[in-house]
């Protein structure tokens, strides 16, 4: 979650020192000014004040449990931005592969 206010305040930045000298879609200018701007930072660190409030008061099984659900978390948004990076193509899904598998 706080991964894209990082992102965003990174991207803030760059764009400022960057100014007109580079073009990018509208789209992107929307993503940075949301996730590099001051409203979606308050939220994140209500977010945070709120599982830091949560652990103060959990026990070792359901902390345990925790940590395992962030560590997947981050893994699964390291492979979620690697996919871009690495230009993944989904793989090709055609009628006789989905037969296959029901059998």
């Amino acid at each position: 979650f706080w991964v894209y206010m990082h992102v965003g305040k990174c991207m803030l930045k760059l764009r400022t020192e960057l100014g007109d000298t580079v073009s990018r879609p509208e789209q992107f200018d929307a993503w940075i000014d949301m996730y590099g701007g001051e409203e979606f930072e308050r939220e994140v660190r209500d977010y945070i004040a709120m599982v830091d409030s949560a652990v103060e008061k959990a026990d070792v099984s359901t902390l345990k449990k925790m940590k395992e659900h962030f560590l997947m978390s981050c893994k699964l948004e390291h492979m979620f931005w690697d996919q871009a990076q690495e230009l993944m193509r989904w793989p090709a899904i055609t009628e006789d592969s989905t037969n296959n598998s029901k059998n």
